[in-house]
């Protein structure tokens, strides 16, 4: 049989942005996949009807799109000719455009364009269109600046790019840069007027929004230097353009959904279990103007089981005959489930792996998922299970080994530590081989029975590869997920445990080959594993934190939650004791193991100074170090970093693996 290899992800195609005709008779989707030549991915709009699936918009830069109605899509695209873009205006002088696709054949015509970063485009009963767009609080109104107004504006923008002044927290985001002054706005486009007109305040940041008639709802919070850490909940009349609030900051809001006439609030106040807390469904009283629990749940909702097989948007909650739908975590993997108005949660797709994407019209489900260790597809939910509609990834793992991930369950401190361990292909118990542990990020993140790419390469050069969901991992309720004043114990000694079972279950591993790495909290894990025992031969820790002293107040994680993990106050000589003593770097002059460090230069969830002292400090102590910097790529570096840079960054890992087991 063949052999997966590092690169084999660029074969990979991955399915997103699932979207259902207004009639639901089609269905329209996003497959992207890499360019080998130009190493560069390549999405592309496909719209399936009946048992076909038909490119619609093929030159691989395909945005957000949405029907128009049962024979056209609406699709944002950006079709200037390459050689001809200034940049500096591109980034400059926002323009969104939409183009209009017939489902019956014939090109693409230019059909609106907006002069504002536009997103969320939400088609009303009137034909006019809804969608959230970005302003900048100096100059909220630029999008009706025409002519030479216009023209001095952007001139004066090119002139103070390279400036930024800060007056507000938080000031950056990962992927995003610096966004000082900015917020997302609701804007209205009247079609047959040809008019653009904001909704909401130039100080409102608008998340989730949602439509009944002629009412909106959405969350938010309106800030000026400060934004909260809770959100509310705002009520906007179309006819009359008239905003209010509805709810003050009490709950993170994750999402809002109509089921009939009743507003229902996903959200999580933090009360029990911090910032991190799962969220629970209300309902929303709009003559109390207040919420009412619907249901006491303990969903891990979302996508938060791993791997690196995954690319574009995925739809979080979808409202559809009476039901609020919802992809949730447990421990095997990540179903779609639903929740009615009398609180009651069922499951409706059900099956170990990981569902990445779904739609809902009336009652028939369709989803893209990774089940029984295949590369992602588009399936339909029935009777018995999904039934798959593609053979995308099909032909990329035939006649190739793909190792079966074999459960394995310690036990440590009352809990069951959930793992699998990856065998090579022809394993003999008689053999001695090398063996990796891959500790996940999050840490309310988890692994399961998913193909992963980077594993599955490690497996196929002869490496035993295990991994598992230690105290803190999410699908296991919020007792489990919480570690609160816990960082480098419980989790640290669950992971070691799980080691020592996998060496105990499996003793054709060779103890003195055993290799660790782990990206952002499982770098930090690494990176506390360098300073707590030398049992691996080396370490390659990634996009890591090193210490929480210096991460406070530089990280896209709001000041006020980022150190959930000690429930310290920074600004306290206690909470600064707190935060050093879970910090590895206070530990590093234990470190003897050689480690590679991997990191990206614009990653603002765990900024690249993390690495930076990581490496001073072992280079002081004579310890075995290679650092390797990204440039032009962030915290998503391993997932959705450029295919030349992913593959770089496997190269580097791998490299390191062999030269100390070799």
């Amino acid at each position: 049989m063949k052999k997966i290899t590092l690169d084999t992800f660029m074969d990979f195609r991955m399915l997103s942005s699932l979207t259902f005709s207004p009639d639901g008779e089609k269905m329209a989707y996003v497959l992207t996949g890499t360019d080998r030549e130009k190493k560069e991915y390549v999405s592309r709009l496909y719209l399936r009807k009946g048992d076909d699936d038909i490119l619609m918009v093929g030159d691989g830069r395909i945005g957000e799109f949405f029907f128009e109605d049962d024979g056209h899509i609406l699709f944002a695209t950006d079709r200037r000719d390459e050689k001809k873009k200034d940049k500096d205006e591109e980034e400059t002088d926002p323009s969104t455009v939409l183009y209009r696709l017939p489902l019956t054949g014939g090109e693409a015509a230019k059909a609106f364009e907006f002069p504002i970063n536009a997103g969320t485009f939400k088609q009303l009963d009137d034909g006019n269109i809804l969608m959230c767009g970005e302003i900048s609080t100096e100059n909220p109104d630029f999008y009706l600046l025409k002519g030479d107004k216009r023209k001095k504006a952007l001139e004066k923008l090119k002139e103070e790019k390279d400036y930024e002044v800060l007056t507000e927290s938080p000031f950056v985001y990962n992927g995003r840069g610096l966004i000082q002054g900015k917020r997302n706005a609701l804007f209205l486009y009247r079609v047959k007027e040809n008019r653009l007109s904001r909704l909401t305040g130039k100080y409102t940041d608008v998340g989730t929004f949602r439509i009944s008639g002629k009412d909106v709802y959405f969350s938010g919070v309106t800030y000026r230097n400060r934004r909260p850490n809770r959100d509310c909940l705002y009520h906007l009349d179309l006819e009359t353009g008239k905003m209010k609030q509805v709810l003050g900051p009490r709950l993170i809001i994750y999402a809002i959904e109509f089921i009939g006439e009743t507003l229902v609030v996903v959200g999580a106040d933090g009360k029990r279990f911090g910032d991190n807390e799962n969220p629970q469904f209300y309902t929303f009283n709009a003559g109390t103007q207040d919420l009412e629990l619907l249901c006491d749940a303990d969903e891990s909702l979302g996508n938060a089981m791993l791997t690196d097989v995954e690319y574009g948007t995925s739809r979080f909650t979808k409202a559809d005959g009476g039901f609020l739908y919802f992809p949730a975590l447990d421990r095997d993997g990540c179903k779609l489930k639903r929740i009615g108005p009398d609180g009651v949660i069922e499951t409706v797709v059900s099956t170990a792996g990981l569902l990445s994407d779904y739609d809902v019209h009336q009652g028939k489900i369709y989803c893209a998922g990774m089940f029984s260790m295949k590369l992602p597809e588009l399936y339909r939910a029935q009777e018995g299970g999904p039934c798959c509609l593609t053979s995308w990834n099909k032909d990329v793992l035939s006649d190739v080994y793909v190792a079966t991930p074999r459960p394995l369950t310690a036990e440590l401190d009352g809990e069951e530590i959930d793992g699998w361990v990856l065998l090579p292909e022809d394993y003999d118990p008689e053999k001695k081989y090398p063996a990796v542990l891959d500790i996940h990020g999050g840490p309310k993140c988890a692994y399961g029975p998913v193909f992963f790419h980077e594993m599955q390469a490690w497996a196929a050069k002869g490496y035993i590869v295990f991994f598992c969901n230690p105290h803190g991992s999410d699908g296991r309720g919020n007792a489990f997920s919480y570690l609160d004043l816990q960082w480098g114990s419980i989790d640290y000694r669950q992971i070691m445990a799980y080691t020592d079972k996998v060496l105990e279950t499996y003793p054709a591993i060779d103890r003195t080959k055993l290799c660790c790495t782990g990206g952002s909290y499982g770098g930090y894990m690494s990176n506390w594993i360098l300073g707590h025992t030398d049992r691996f031969c080396c370490i390659a820790t990634q996009r890591s934190i090193s210490n929480w002293v210096t991460m406070y107040g530089i990280s896209d994680i709001p000041p006020v939650s980022n150190f959930e993990g000690c429930s310290a106050d920074p600004y306290s000589e206690q909470g600064y004791e707190q935060m050093w003593d879970v910090s590895p770097l206070k530990y590093v002059k234990n470190a003897k193991t050689p480690t590679l460090i991997i990191h990206s230069e614009e990653d603002h969830r765990c900024p690249i100074a993390e690495g930076y002292q990581l490496y001073t400090a072992l280079v002081y102590l004579r310890v075995p170090v290679r650092m390797v910097v990204f440039h032009g790529e962030n915290h998503e570096l391993s997932r959705t970093g450029k295919p030349a840079h992913r593959l770089r960054r496997l190269e580097e890992i791998t490299g390191w693996f062999d030269k100390y087991t070799k």
